[in-house]
């Protein structure tokens, strides 16, 4: 069922995720000729403690923005099972080098999600934050959220029929904890690592926190810009 916490239901925070394949510090195209954009995946680990209510809320969202756009609840499973690229939401051994087929570090046996940044008319990467909840200065970026980053953030799942039925999303802000094994040094980011996710056609309003677990923990995003 859909998460019934105030605001938009497709809107919510996920905890103590793993960042990886991060081009927040630079823009990269994701798709041959593409537009360079601001991007990121992230790990969800099953032996976190975090694990299984990201998931949840990760699902719940997935349902409401799938209500929103295609008036069906669970119209984002059918689409994972049939074209898995089509929904961010995905097991982590869909995650492989285009190269040599095999799956990414870090990933198998885990839950992955590739995160798009804010549209909006909007070109710019999320509001990013330190473990501090401190805006990182651009010449910090690459070193507060290096790949392998223990990361929360806040997270804006959309279906559409652009491009064929599909499921992605926004992230407007991000907080590193700054703790976490670094992964994939010197990985250079393909562009098969991300989704060829389409210009979104929904602005979500609101809060963007989610207000059913609001603790010492969570980060508040203002929605203007700096």
């Amino acid at each position: 069922m859909t998460d019934k916490s105030k605001g938009d239901a497709r809107t919510v925070q996920l905890k103590k995720v793993r960042l990886s394949f991060s081009t927040l510090d630079e823009k990269k195209a994701t798709v041959e000729d593409g537009e360079p954009k601001h991007g990121f995946n992230v790990i969800l680990e099953k032996d976190s403690p975090n694990y299984k209510e990201n998931c949840r809320k990760v699902e719940s969202a997935l349902g409401a923005a799938g209500l929103q756009a295609f008036k069906d609840e669970d119209r984002w499973k059918s689409i994972q099972e049939d074209d898995p690229k089509r929904v961010c939401y995905r097991e982590g051994k869909r995650f492989k080098n285009k190269e040599t087929n095999k799956v990414y570090a870090g990933y198998d046996g885990n839950m992955a999600i590739s995160c798009g940044c804010p549209s909006r008319g909007q070109k710019r990467p999320p509001k990013m934050l330190d473990r501090y909840k401190k805006p990182v200065a651009v010449e910090d970026i690459a070193e507060v959220f290096y790949n392998g980053a223990v990361v929360d953030f806040v997270l804006s799942f959309y279906g559409t029929d652009k491009g064929g039925q599909g499921f992605f999303n926004s992230c407007d802000g991000i907080r590193s904890w700054q703790e976490g094994d670094h992964m994939g040094g010197g990985v250079i980011v393909d562009a098969a690592d991300f989704d060829d996710a389409e210009d979104e056609e929904d602005a979500f309003g609101g809060d963007a926190s989610d207000k059913s677990e609001s603790n010492d923990d969570d980060f508040e995003i203002s929605l203007e810009d700096d």
